[in-house]
């Protein structure tokens, strides 16, 4: 198969949690003022924002409508519960990262739950398990281009928000009560689109 039949015969999936609009216009607020400072490759769009609870990778589009069903089916096992918007923070050198994200903090073990129950549920339609600790966080940027190493102290200086209200806004908890499953759109601004919200 070629690779054009085989990108209009799959989908790349993954699973998630989305962020409310008022939280995503204030992390896009300081990712916009941070832009100016630290120059990354990528920095994400708001529509793009959320929590990941599996990457599905490349689908076939035939086993669609069996994954909503089974995510459907799901939802029927979950409750809703609640979560803010911690601490900011690196992965890769510290002094060039590959990701600055934003963490995660409140019912912590009702995500880890509602990931795992993912996880389950896909498993059956030939989706395994990620081999390595689930760690929830929200990706704001990608590869570190600067010319000057960067600050790896920043993250620690950014729970400190200049504005009051968008200080209280980024911190407010906010209530999970459905996940997403989104497809990947390479190089469309939003790059991530929704097949199907799950509610519960």
């Amino acid at each position: 198969m070629n690779a054009n039949a085989s990108d209009k015969d799959s989908e790349r999936l993954f699973i998630a949690v989305k962020l409310p609009l008022e939280l995503r216009q204030v992390v896009a607020q300081e990712c916009s003022n941070l832009s100016q400072t630290y120059q990354f490759a990528k920095w994400t769009h708001p529509e793009d924002y959320h929590i990941t609870l599996q990457f599905l990778g490349d689908t076939p589009k035939t086993k669609i409508p069996d994954l909503i069903m089974a995510l459907k089916q799901l939802s029927g096992q979950c409750r809703p519960f609640k979560l803010s918007l911690d601490k900011w923070g690196t992965f890769g050198l510290p002094t060039a990262p590959r990701v600055l994200w934003v963490g995660v903090s409140g019912e912590l073990e009702e995500l880890n739950q509602l990931a795992t129950k993912v996880h389950s549920s896909t498993l059956p339609l030939g989706f395994p398990a990620e081999s390595r600790e689930y760690k929830p966080h929200l990706t704001v940027a990608r590869k570190y281009r600067g010319k000057i190493s960067f600050d790896a102290k920043m993250p620690e200086n950014l729970l400190k928000l200049d504005d009051e209200k968008r200080s209280e806004i980024f911190h407010r908890d906010w209530t999970i009560d459905s996940f997403v499953l989104y497809a990947t759109r390479m190089y469309a601004i939003p790059m991530y689109e929704i097949i199907e919200n799950i509610t519960f």
